[in-house]
């Protein structure tokens, strides 16, 4: 091995060094993504609620079946990401490319397949919501336009958690700003220069998903700082690897498809109050999504630090990794949550004038401040069972306390709290799920040796 390529592997070895800048060296990059993708939404909503409340809402209602479809991504991501991180750890970086290739191929075939499905099957999913006719024909047609961004977006994700995996977050996060740039300066041109309306937003959508794709499978390819120099994305299929991502990432997969499909009978409980209900839950989730993008992205960087100690078998270093990262975690959450609650009406009331849904949205906000500390906790923990492989932990958690939101949302919102009762549903689920996994994840590491295995070799 050339000693550029001995020095490349140590600067993306996370089973050395300092724990706490190694963690925020690989996670900073993610979180930093996560921020510019939400205030990406931000602006495309801000853009589009000068159109009015019924394109937020046509978009809003699109975007869900699109969020779906990040079940499957994750299944393939995480499945990967697993796969490269504990093999990178083990010292076998054939085994982590083998991993990395294979995942690429179950990624791109599945958002091929998802991608005709939306297409042909867009009124029927639509019609779901119950929505005013000229609403619903503008979310399908926003949904039929966006739908073309899935493969590319599938392919891009997946090749990040690759890189994420190897320990490198940092040219992932340099392709994803270019792409949400050009995302952010392409969507006002064409809503508002070219007069295409919402239909312009989803045109920038598919073409920045596009150019993301492009840049980051040259980076994996070409790029000298790749992670295995003889990278081909199109490879024969090992079906060892494909059953052991599948094994890896269908607990995930299980847990954000039923989270979606849940979330989505909420959200049509939602808009029995209103075309203004649905803008202003649509509005509150992106601007809440300032922990819940950031808690998953740190989720991912943990998954790595952890998988790669853990294929290195240091079980002290991934122990201390976790309680640094809860720490710094908690420090955040608590951030955000003066954030939301005091920050509530003015960040609503940048994106719509009617005081109704402004009021609406700002309840939502203040009443999900409550529960953000706690998740951020609980990014960590879910992140650290990934790492180790345990997926169906957080799945089976997630899935549960997600079923118990839909009945608590139902019963409160028939009550005198009315769409406040949803709210109010929503925050009780959330914390539920949080505190069961944080307790669920400080047992389970009980169980880990306490020394590192080359330790106790020499004892």
């Amino acid at each position: 091995m050339s000693a550029q390529a001995v020095k490349k592997e140590k600067k993306f070895d996370l089973t050395q060094g300092p724990i706490f800048k190694g963690l925020i060296t690989l996670s900073l990059p993610i979180m930093a993504t996560s921020l510019m993708q939400t205030a990406h939404n931000l602006t495309n909503m801000f853009w589009l609620g000068w159109l009015g409340q019924d394109y937020v809402a046509a978009s809003g209602v699109a975007g869900q079946f699109i969020w779906l479809s990040m079940a499957f991504m994750m299944m393939c991501r995480i499945g990967a990401e697993i796969g490269v991180s504990q093999n990178i750890g083990r010292g076998e970086p054939q085994e982590a490319k083998s991993y990395a290739q294979n995942g690429f191929m179950l990624a791109l075939s599945i958002g091929i397949v998802f991608c005709i499905f939306v297409i042909i099957f867009r009124r029927q999913l639509i019609s779901f919501f119950p929505l005013a006719d000229h609403v619903r024909a503008m979310a399908e047609d926003y949904l039929a336009i966006i739908a073309f961004s899935v493969p590319f977006t599938f392919a891009h994700f997946l090749i990040t958690g690759v890189f994420s995996g190897f320990g490198n977050t940092k040219l992932p996060f340099y392709i994803n700003s270019a792409a949400l740039a050009l995302n952010i300066i392409l969507s006002p041109i064409l809503i508002f220069g070219l007069g295409l309306g919402f239909i312009g937003a989803g045109i920038s959508m598919v073409t920045a998903a596009v150019f993301n794709f492009c840049l980051k499978l040259w980076a994996m390819t070409k790029y000298s700082g790749r992670p295995f120099p003889d990278y081909t994305p199109f490879v024969k299929i090992a079906a060892d690897k494909i059953i052991q991502i599948l094994k890896w990432g269908l607990p995930v997969a299980a847990e954000s498809l039923l989270f979606t499909l849940l979330f989505m009978v909420v959200s049509r409980l939602i808009a029995t109050f209103g075309t203004g209900a649905i803008a202003a839950h649509n509005v509150g989730l992106q601007v809440e999504s300032l922990s819940f993008m950031v808690g998953g992205g740190f989720a991912s960087a943990i998954t790595a630090f952890v998988g790669q100690n853990y294929g290195a078998k240091k079980w002290g270093r991934m122990r201390s990794t976790v309680r640094v990262a809860t720490i710094f975690m908690a420090c955040y959450g608590a951030a955000v949550t003066l954030f939301l609650f005091f920050g509530a009406y003015p960040m609503v009331g940048a994106f719509l004038d009617d005081p109704d849904a402004i009021s609406i949205g700002a309840a939502y906000l203040r009443m999900m401040a409550f529960a953000q500390i706690l998740f951020c906790i609980e990014s960590v923990a879910s992140g650290s069972f990934r790492g180790r492989g345990l997926t169906q932990k957080p799945a089976v958690v997630s899935i549960s306390c997600n079923v118990f939101r839909v009945f608590i949302t139902y019963i409160l919102a028939h009550t005198f709290l009315g769409i406040n009762g949803i709210w109010l549903g929503i925050t009780l689920a959330m914390t539920i799920r949080s505190v069961w996994l944080i307790i669920w994840h400080k047992l389970n590491m009980r169980k880990t040796p306490r020394v590192d295995e080359e330790i106790s070799a020499t004892t």
